[in-house]
């Protein structure tokens, strides 16, 4: 019985949090998609003004965001993304924890393993993995 009001108990609790809903923004101006959260890495592809994306994660700084936009999946400066809040929309890169986005680490070993094996550049992960290692410390977040 009791295994049972526990059950009910937590079914209950269960069905009143709200499913996470997807983070969308919409690309402000015609971007580079890359394949780590800096300009140095190489480019996945490109995406026009106006498309929208799913917002993974950014980093700790708020400078980059991991996105998906159909099959692609890669990082985008925030500069370039534009989230709805509080009835308009604002760059990421200025509002930044204001926007209640999840944060991410990125790891490129796991992160290319899972999403750029086909790629000509994923040959020298190793090359890559070094260079992100060897990197200087990132700035932390400022309000612009």
């Amino acid at each position: 019985m009791r295994t049972h009001l526990k059950f009910m108990l937590a079914l209950a609790i269960a069905s009143c949090i709200p499913p996470v809903a997807a983070q969308t923004a919409t690309i402000s101006s015609a971007v580079n998609v890359r394949s780590g959260p800096d300009s140095v890495f190489p480019i996945v592809t490109w995406l026009m003004t106006g498309t929208s994306v799913t917002v993974e994660g950014c980093t700790a700084n708020w400078r980059w965001c991991d996105i998906s936009a159909g099959r692609t999946r890669g990082w985008v400066y925030t500069r370039f993304l534009s989230y709805p809040h509080k009835d308009t929309a604002v760059t990421v890169l200025h509002a930044g924890p204001t926007l209640g986005l999840p944060q991410v680490e990125f790891s490129l070993g796991s992160y290319w393993d899972a999403h750029y094996q086909g790629q000509r550049w994923y040959a020298q992960k190793a090359e890559w993995q070094r260079r992100w290692d060897q990197r200087p410390a990132p700035r932390e977040w400022r309000q612009h």
